[in-house]
């Protein structure tokens, strides 16, 4: 069971991640000029990890976990994707931390 403080443990050791805030306040980790992970929260408290990957065929690939990733939002070069948190073990937080960082580090580091 993940929380934000993984979350912080984890982006924090990755190349060129800072903590950042998103542009209605919520917490971030940055690379460059780019969040790779977003906090945000259901309506009842509950923590959603907001990240990033190339992989525009995510929605497919994440269907039969629709109790861990609720939403996939797929743009022309990148996919958004929520997680509860608390549905994430460290070991699939740390590969999914490190492949947002990858997606949106860009040529930057």
């Amino acid at each position: 069971m993940a929380t934000w403080q993984d979350v912080e443990r984890i982006a924090g050791g990755l190349a060129g991640a800072r903590p950042g805030r998103a542009h209605e306040g919520s917490p971030t980790f940055d690379v460059g000029r780019h969040p790779f992970a977003r906090l945000r929260w259901d309506d009842a408290g509950r923590e959603v990890l907001q990240f990033w990957t190339l992989d525009l065929d995510s929605g497919d690939a994440l269907a039969d976990r629709s109790d861990v990733f609720f939403a996939v939002h797929t743009f022309k070069v990148k996919a958004s994707i929520c997680a509860w948190l608390d549905r994430l073990d460290d070991d699939e937080l740390t590969e999914i931390l490190t492949d947002s960082w990858l997606a949106r580090r860009g040529v930057r580091i």
